[in-house]
């Protein structure tokens, strides 16, 4: 009784009349009880001519078992009643399912072929809920047939908890209002297209537990995690406490990793699955709607590392032996080293403020065994929803799948991190010389694979270390009327679209940023700038007439997040086959001398317009992008081309 005082619930107050025996059921809200006598005011009407009914019985509500006890002498008045406890009652049969009342204020909507009902949830269950709606008109009561779904949701102060079809089981009509228990049609409720392929799952020892304040009651639950993914967990559920719902939002919710280790989160219920016999309870599937992205990367890494005890995701590493790793590996040949050199302190701090420093710019991947550094490989946001990866090195080692590790890490984190970051991820890119065999037959065999060029494609580049010098190099003043360059235009970009999906059609103008809604755009400048940083664009184009002949993208950057200064090249899309080689270098080196820039590289698309013109190419590189959209098709074809290049795993 006292309990039931303190949490302010209600008790059934059963009457049965004297000479026709049908029963009345009353709530009464139960007093302060000394342990001797039970006083309890009314909270419903008590039925009229009461004094043609006797209290048959009383029943306290519990879970899981609720208890009834016969009275004798009762005083009954207008207020409440006053009785004698007895010394037993009576448990009830065990509820296979606890029904539970919700806070105050819960909003009820039900929908119908257009008709909308206003109300109010009164309890429910894992497998049930009762709602009681109110109507204006008396005609409007037949207006929702039970015998067709219904569409039911729930709403708090915090916004809508669920939304869902529910089944009519029944319901009661009312000198007002309509009560209908409602049972959800779906107990899966997937959040993401399904998948076939599963992202890493882990069993971790100890179990973590995912802590929440269930929105319907208000109450604070916690519940063990059978298992955990970078999208989601699984938790288990008594039957006689089961308290989720497939479809149910929960806006405050923790996962608990340990003392003093936990990561908040906003999840909702996909799926429900009960036990065969119905007694084991059920295990209840959460996705992951929204994190803080260093939350996310700790937990990402804490599954990496599950997976594999030598994979670190952002570690912080010591700077110098990373420089070691990469001159013993020979990632820093002497060519490149030559240009590095010019600026080594830049490229010492900035190396030492992205991997000492959680930034939302850069991610990287170590293989680490005893603390040396096997393995590496690293992406840097250099476009709005674009990731580059580059430095992948690994030291020789009996071992062939080290360096695989850490592409499989790479591909986890985007797989896992795309539906979730904040940060826009739309594209992860790679650049390679098709001499160097591996990368050539890696990112060849993807969008041999996908086959789809909207999902991965490559492209080639005539690659300049600098603005090449040409022997018709024209002057400024020579250059003709009828060219000119502007500032790039919507329009401008638009046609560059076009002549790319004519010649190629991939991923290429969307992964650069270079449709025509993306000019004005400061997102990803700002986010430079906030961490100290300049990485400002600028996009000219070369016209003869009206005739869009290039576009040239520029970068103003102080960065140094990329050895093969991919953070600093100049692009150059030519449209046009006549434009004369000298007339683009030319404009090329105005547009750098203007914005200050220091001998940037210079890479060409189409590859075939360097031949045509007979220039001569450094390098050749290869762009192969990935639509991180696509990322199932691609971990599948992961899993498939590390199981047949690798002789260990």
């Amino acid at each position: 009784m006292n309990r039931l005082n303190f949490l302010e619930e209600l008790i059934l107050v059963q009457f049965s009349h004297l000479k026709y025996g049908q029963m009345v059921t009353v709530t009464a809200a139960p007093l302060p009880c000394d342990g001797t006598a039970l006083e309890a005011s009314w909270r419903s009407e008590l039925p009229e001519n009461c004094s043609q009914y006797v209290i048959s019985g009383i029943i306290l509500p519990g879970t899981p078992r609720a208890f009834a006890f016969a009275v004798e002498d009762a005083r009954i008045t207008a207020d409440g009643l006053v009785c004698q406890l007895p010394k037993k009652g009576q448990a009830l049969p065990k509820r296979q399912y606890s029904r539970m009342r919700p806070l105050a204020g819960i909003k009820a909507t039900l929908f119908q072929h257009g008709i909308c009902f206003q109300g109010v949830l009164t309890d429910f269950s894992a497998h049930a809920l009762c709602v009681e709606v109110g109507f204006d008109t008396p005609n409007s009561r037949y207006w929702i047939m039970p015998d067709q779904v219904v569409h039911l949701s729930l709403q708090s102060d915090k916004g809508v908890i669920y939304s869902g079809e529910m089944m009519v089981i029944r319901s009661e009509n009312g000198a007002d209002t309509l009560l209908f228990v409602l049972a959800p049609v779906n107990t899966n409720t997937p959040r993401f297209p399904t998948k076939k392929y599963r992202g890493h799952r882990a069993c971790l020892l100890p179990e973590p537990s995912l802590a929440f304040r269930h929105p319907l009651t208000g109450r604070y639950l916690e519940l063990n995690v059978a298992d955990l993914s970078g999208l989601g967990v699984c938790v288990e559920e008594a039957p006689e406490r089961s308290m989720l719902i497939a479809g149910m939002i929960l806006p405050e919710m923790c996962i608990k990793l340990g003392a003093g280790f936990e990561i908040p989160c906003r999840g909702q219920v996909v799926y429900r699955n009960e036990s065969e016999d119905g007694a084991g309870g059920a295990r209840c599937g959460l996705t992951l709607l929204d994190i803080e992205i260093q939350d996310h990367l700790l937990l990402l890494s804490l599954l990496q590392r599950a997976r594999n005890r030598h994979s670190y995701l952002n570690p912080s590493v010591d700077i110098e032996s990373l420089w070691e790793f990469f001159f013993e590996t020979g990632f820093i040949y002497p060519s490149k080293y030559l240009l590095l050199a010019k600026r080594k302190a830049g490229f010492q701090e900035t190396f030492r403020k992205t991997y000492l420093e959680q930034t939302p710019i850069a991610r990287h991947f170590t293989f680490q065994v005893e603390g040396q550094i096997e393995a590496h490989l690293s992406a840097i946001r250099l476009y709005e929803q674009t990731w580059f990866q580059q430095h992948h090195a690994a030291r020789r080692s009996g071992k062939h799948a080290i360096g695989f590790e850490v592409i499989q890490q790479l591909a986890e984190y985007f797989y896992n991190a795309c539906f979730l970051s904040r940060d826009k991820i739309g594209y992860v890119a790679g650049v390679y010389r098709p001499e160097n065999r591996f990368p050539r037959k890696y990112y060849r065999a993807i969008v041999s694979q996908l086959k789809n060029k909207k999902a991965a494609s490559l492209d080639a580049f005539a690659y300049f270390k600098t603005i090449p010098e040409i022997a018709d190099q024209w002057a400024w003043a020579k250059v003709p009327p009828d060219w000119h360059v502007a500032r790039t235009t919507r329009g401008d970009l638009d046609e560059l679209a076009g002549f790319y999906e004519q010649i190629s059609g991939g991923c290429m103008i969307d992964a650069l940023d270079l449709q025509s809604k993306m000019i004005g755009r400061t997102v990803l400048e700002k986010e430079y700038r906030n961490l100290g940083m300049i990485r400002r664009r600028h996009l000219y184009s070369i016209k003869r007439g009206r005739e869009l002949m290039a576009v040239v993208e520029l970068h103003q950057s102080d960065t140094g997040l990329s050895l093969s200064r991919m953070d600093r090249v100049i692009f150059c899309f030519v449209l046009g086959e006549d434009l004369p080689p000298g007339l683009l270098t030319t404009l090329v080196r105005g547009f750098a001398d203007k914005l200050g820039l220091d001998h940037p590289p210079m890479m060409v698309y189409p590859r075939d317009y360097a031949d045509r013109h007979e220039l001569e190419v450094d390098k050749t590189y290869e762009m192969m992008i990935l639509n991180v959209y696509h990322g199932e098709e691609y971990m599948q074809f992961l899993d498939d081309f590390i199981a047949a290049h690798s002789s260990v795993r």
